[in-house]
């Protein structure tokens, strides 16, 4: 009786976990590497969103000849009891039309009082990436 020699067609144990312990490594190489190029791409969409804000402010001086002020305010605060207009508008809302927000500039009324710990305009520039500590009123 000959004994035949079955060979089994498969991994060890050793050589999956040899496997797996090389594409871990391979991923955690490549993770940094990831992350840089995201950085990198998050830079320059803040660059981009300064140049842009840059284009409108020189755009809205072209037109007016001034720069846009900080606020426009009539100090009432949706006081209706007097004659006339509210008006509440900062310079990012009369940037809008510049930066290609037209129809959000459309929209907007200046004859509401608003609240500026909750501001009702949708586009503010970001900067991606960037950590901050927010406003400080006490500075």
């Amino acid at each position: 009786m000959s004994k035949r020699f079955r060979f089994r067609r498969g991994f060890t144990l050793i050589e999956l976990l040899v496997v797996i312990a090389i594409i871990a490594i391979l991923i955690a190489l490549l993770l940094p590497a990831v992350q840089q190029a995201r950085e990198a791409a998050r830079r320059t969409q803040c660059r981009n969103n300064l140049k842009q804000i840059g284009l409108a402010l020189h755009n809205y001086h072209d037109v007016y000849g001034v720069f846009p002020p900080a606020l426009i305010n009539s100090g009432r605060q949706g006081d209706r009891n007097t004659n006339g207009p509210v008006l509440n508008a900062t310079a990012w809302i009369m940037l809008l039309p510049y930066v290609d927000q037209a129809p959000l500039y459309e929209q907007y009324n200046s004859n509401l009082a608003s609240n500026p710990s909750c501001p009702s305009v949708g586009w503010l520039p970001q900067c991606p990436g960037i950590a901050g500590t927010g406003w400080d009123n006490q500075a």
